[in-house]
Order: C-alpha cells, then sequence, then structure tokens
C-alpha cells in the first residue's frame, strides 16, 4: 500500500490555520461590536420615547394640579398628591438617565432631567400663586421659587453652547424680570408691582422657555447616544474589514512563498504486505554452490608436463 504526502501542502494547512483563527476573531470581534452598537441605539431610543412620555405626563399632572387646586377645600391634598406623583415621574426618568451607554450620555442626559425639574420647580410655585398664597401655602412657595432659581443657575455652566445662550437669553429678558418681582412679592405678603395680566403672560413666556431649554438638553442628549452608536457601528465595521483582509493577504502571501519553495512531492514508500508472506519452496532460488577444489590427479599431470 502507497500514499504520498506533499510538503507545499503541509505548508499550505500550517498557514491556513492562523488564517482561519485570524477569520474567526474577525467575525467574533464583529458581533460584539455590532450587538454593543445596536444596544446604545437602542439605549438612545428608549431614552427618547422615555424622555418624551415623561415630558407630557409632567405637562398633564400640571394641568391637572391647577384645576384640583381650584377648590379651596381640596388645595393641600391636592398640591401634595400631584406634586408627588410629578416627582416620582422625573425620578423615573433620571433612573433612565444612569442607565446611558457611557459617561458622557449619562451626563447630558442628567442634565436634561435637572432642567425639566426645574421647570416643574417653576410650575409648582405658580400653581401655588394662582391658588393664592396664604399663611400656610407662604412657605412652599418661598421654598419652591428658591429652589428652582438656585438649580437653575446651578445647571447653566453644564448647559451646551446653545443651551447656555438661551438660558442668558431668558434670565436677561423683560419676562424674567417681571414675574421674578411677582414672586418676590407674593413672598413678602405684597401686593403686586405690576398688572395681573403681565404677571400671568410673563409667567407662561417663562414656562414655555424653560420647557424648550429642557427639550434641547433632551434632544442634545439622545443625539449624543445615537452619535455614540454610529461610531461604534462603524468601528466594527472596520475593525472587521481590517482583519478579514489581513487574513486574506496573509493566505495569499503565504501561498506564493510556499509555490516558488523547490520541494518536490515526495513519495514515501511503505514495506508491502508481500514481502512478509514467505515463498513457496519450489520458488526459493538455489544457492550458489562453493566451487570444489581441483583434483590431485589434475595437479600431477601438470607436474608431468613441466
Amino acid at each position: 500500500m502507497k500514499y504520498l504526502r506533499s510538503v507545499r501542502g503541509r505548508m499550505l494547512c500550517i498557514a491556513f490555520v492562523p488564517g482561519g483563527a485570524l477569520v474567526v476573531v474577525a467575525l467574533v470581534i464583529a458581533f460584539l461590536l455590532v450587538h454593543q452598537a445596536n444596544r446604545t441605539r437602542d439605549g438612545a431610543m428608549d431614552m427618547a420615547e422615555a424622555a418624551g412620555r415623561t415630558a407630557r405626563a409632567v405637562v398633564d399632572l400640571q394641568g391637572q394640579r391647577s384645576e384640583a387646586m381650584s377648590a379651596p377645600d381640596q388645595r393641600t391634598a391636592a398640591y401634595a398628591n400631584f406634586t408627588q406623583r410629578i416627582d416620582t415621574a422625573i425620578a423615573g426618568l433620571r433612573e433612565y438617565a444612569r442607565h446611558a451607554p457611557d459617561a458622557e450620555s449619562a451626563y447630558q442626559q442628567t442634565t436634561a432631567v435637572e432642567l425639566l425639574s426645574v421647570a416643574e420647580g417653576m410650575d409648582r410655585s405658580d400653581s401655588l400663586a394662582l391658588a393664592g398664597i396664604d399663611g400656610v401655602t407662604r412657605r412652599p412657595f418661598t421654598e419652591a421659587v428658591a429652589a428652582y432659581r438656585a438649580e437653575l443657575d446651578r445647571i447653566a455652566p453644564q448647559l451646551t453652547e446653545s443651551g447656555r445662550i438661551a438660558y442668558e437669553s431668558l434670565t436677561r429678558s423683560a419676562d424674567w424680570s417681571r414675574l421674578a418681582a411677582a414672586e418676590d412679592a407674593f413672598a413678602a405678603a405684597e401686593p403686586l408691582p405690576i398688572p395681573e395680566s403681565t404677571w400671568r403672560s410673563a409667567a407662561y413666556t417663562v414656562s414655555q422657555q424653560l420647557g424648550l431649554l429642557y427639550s434641547q438638553q433632551s434632544q442634545y442628549a439622545v443625539q449624543l447616544t445615537l452619535d455614540d452608536g454610529r461610531r461604534t457601528l462603524a468601528a466594527a465595521i472596520a475593525a472587521s474589514a481590517a482583519l478579514l483582509l489581513g487574513a486574506a493577504l496573509l493566505l495569499v502571501v503565504v501561498r506564493r512563498l510556499v509555490a516558488r519553495v523547490p520541494v518536490p512531492v515526495v513519495p514515501i514508500m511503505v514495506p508491502t504486505m508481500q514481502a512478509a508472506i514467505p515463498r513457496p519452496r519450489h520458488a526459493r532460488s538455489r544457492r550458489p554452490r562453493v566451487p570444489e577444489p581441483w583434483p590431485m590427479k589434475a595437479v600431477l599431470d601438470d607436474l608431468r608436463r613441466r
């Protein structure tokens, strides 16, 4: 039984092992990075949906709070009930922001949530003022006004460039000054320094500007997360393509180098089975006989001739 082994074939097999391993590694890395990119994109979409859903819920609860507080006998209970529900909704949105895919996205989303809290603080104080400030509600009103003003000043340096411009435009506007004058008058139990219609118009404008500031920051945070997901996906495709290309080049180079190696196909002879089988007795070749010594007569005859 005979068989052949090719030295070049062995060399190609040795080259295919690291090349195949490199291809497997490329596929695994591509799968992991694509999975991470999809998770980042899904997280950004979930955050955008949660932000929009929470903002709508907060606006609805604020309207219900204002309506419920119009009844004097239900004012305190309605304020506490709806305020707690709004705080719970904002806390849920804050929890979403904590699970952002990276630190920068989490930071920007948290800033957006704080802006929503500022808008709620302004509406909270405004609902108290609309219901009428008395000895019971003056303290919660003063605390709400001081809290949302201080929180807005604290968040301002964290905003984007466009956000800071909008913040400065809001705080320097006439509506902001009119609303601040009305709030200070309510806190000090003094009469309004401006007409009520002017106060209501200023309060509506400031509330709208705070809502726009929140929407702008929230959209920026979501877009930042989406961009991070796109970068992750692009990196996955680039890394996988580079690894696959490297593996292909490795195989091509090795194939050409092996083709130049002057190694012929080496046959390896294997003893056959017939060599181990004994031959029949009649088929054996005769052993060569040893030449017999010369006879003595021939020697004597030779001496006589001499």
